[in-house]
This record gives C-alpha cells, sequence and structure tokens, in this order.
C-alpha cells in the first residue's frame, strides 16, 4: 500500500494593524505602525487616497505584501480625493443616482465628455455657456424668452420659409441692403414711403401709377 506524501504549504503571518502614513508616492505608502515601518500599497477596496499624516488601517502579510486597506482619520478633512487606477463605472441598477454639494460641483475631463438620456432637464436662475464651436442637430427648437439679444460678425440663414410676426420692427442697415427676389409686394394700409438722395424706378416691360392724385415734382 502506498502513501501519498503531502505538501502543506505554509501558513503566512497575517497582521492588521493601526498606523500613520509617513510619505505616499508610486513607489508606495510608507506607514509607521506598532510592528514597525512598512512601504505598503493602497488596497483597491480603499478608495480615499492616503495622505502624510493620515491613520490608516494596514494588513497582510508583513514577508509578502502589506495593504492600506482604509483612511481612517485625517488631521484636516477640509480635502478628501477618491481616486482609482484605471476606470470607474457606478452603477444603481434600481433607484436614482443623486450627487449633492452645498457649495457647488465641478465635473472636469481632459477628454471627451457625454450625457446619454431620454430626457435633458437643467434648471438654475443663472447660466453661463463657453463653447468655441456648436453644432446641434434636432428636429425641433422651442425657446420662450422676455428679451433676445445676438451680437455676432456674420449670421447666415439657409431656410425654406420664413415668417415674423412683430408688433413694431425696426432695422438699421449701415451699408448696403440688398434684396433679389421674383416677386416683392410691400402693402401698407396707411403711409408708404421712399425717400432717397437719389431714386430710379426702372421696369423691363411697364412702370404703372394709379392713384386719385399723382404729383411730379
Amino acid at each position: 500500500m502506498s502513501t501519498a506524501s503531502t505538501h502543506v504549504k505554509p501558513v503566512s503571518h497575517v497582521i492588521q494593524s493601526i498606523g500613520t502614513t509617513m510619505e505616499c508616492s508610486d513607489n508606495g505608502i510608507i506607514v509607521s505602525t506598532g510592528d514597525g515601518v512598512f512601504c505598503t500599497r493602497r488596497a483597491v477596496s480603499c478608495l480615499v487616497e492616503p495622505m502624510a499624516g493620515d491613520t490608516v488601517l494596514v494588513a497582510g502579510d508583513p514577508d509578502n505584501q502589506l495593504f492600506v486597506t482604509a483612511v481612517l482619520q485625517r488631521p484636516d478633512t477640509s480635502s478628501i480625493r477618491i481616486s482609482v487606477e484605471g476606470d470607474l463605472t457606478l452603477g444603481v441598477s434600481k433607484g436614482r443616482f443623486s450627487i449633492a454639494a452645498g457649495h457647488g460641483i465641478d465635473l472636469v475631463s481632459a477628454g471627451e465628455m457625454k450625457m446619454t438620456s431620454s430626457a435633458l432637464t437643467v434648471n438654475a436662475s443663472k447660466g453661463n455657456i463657453f463653447i468655441d464651436q456648436l453644432s446641434y442637430l434636432g428636429r425641433l427648437i422651442f425657446a420662450e424668452a422676455d428679451k433676445i439679444k445676438l451680437i455676432g460678425r456674420f449670421f447666415d440663414a439657409v431656410m425654406e420659409r420664413i415668417s415674423y410676426k412683430v408688433k413694431r420692427s425696426y432695422r438699421i442697415v449701415e451699408e448696403t441692403d440688398q434684396v433679389r427676389s421674383d416677386v416683392i409686394d410691400y402693402r401698407a394700409s396707411k403711409n408708404m414711403s421712399l425717400r432717397g438722395q437719389n431714386t430710379l424706378v426702372t421696369a423691363k416691360d411697364l412702370v404703372k401709377i394709379d392713384s386719385d392724385q399723382i404729383h411730379l415734382g
């Protein structure tokens, strides 16, 4: 009868201790504990980025690798940075996801920022948008405002139909005002006045002036 030999792996010496971070760099986190000073790494589950002077919880095998599993206390809690390496996805399978801050929210990205939703609502008492180039593609724009003011150098519009209905209309053109059309029809229910230093009326086929009284000169 043969007896199979069994190799038992020695059990690692795992510790858990509370210490103080002395230095944080890309090479590791130096933590001073009651068991000594260790070079540790931040555990994946530790989302708060440790800083020098933090009281942290350290766990792991001193002969292999120790990890900072949690930041327990910070002398100055005015700034806390939550960071991860790689992509981060926050998912809520059921319910809403809300972010609230008492002094403002900043979303900063060096790359592209996308928002996708079935509906978008923005409510604010004041708003400022600074976009170097803006493109809009949609089916309908409906806007209501008490006062609209546009300032620009060039305005080009290509439309099939434009309709205006206003109570009073004023237009000032400092230089040239040209209209090219097949048919131009200006009608006034009371008075129509055309004035210029020189006024020319030219027609290819017919010029007709019709009125009860006609004064020339």
